[in-house]
């Protein structure tokens, strides 16, 4: 299955929010352009807690969904196929995969 990357960010972003998304980009390499508008909000939000605005119950909250939703928690991270990760199945062998 052959998707697009996440890309740059949308050019009406400020300056902390396109800072997040460089940030998440690096460190989450999964990402691509279907992860968009939700990269979108969590580079939103976290620039709002940068920024010191006020930051209510129910925004952290969405901020945490949006990040395990991304995989960008520990235990979220684990259920991400990350392709082309090097690891070779064993099983590969003898379901098509790479021969030995």
């Amino acid at each position: 299955k052959k998707v697009r990357p996440i890309g740059e960010p949308y050019g009406k972003m400020t300056e902390i929010e396109q800072t997040y998304w460089a940030e998440f980009t690096q460190e989450l390499p999964w990402l691509n352009s279907g992860h968009r508008v939700m990269l979108r909000m969590a580079c939103q939000l976290s620039a709002r807690m940068d920024e010191g605005s006020e930051m209510g119950v129910s925004a952290m909250q969405t901020l945490s969904s949006i990040l395990s939703k991304l995989g960008a928690t520990p235990v979220d991270e684990t259920k991400v196929n990350h392709a082309g990760d090097g690891d070779e199945d064993p099983d590969d062998r003898f379901f098509g995969g790479k021969t030995n």
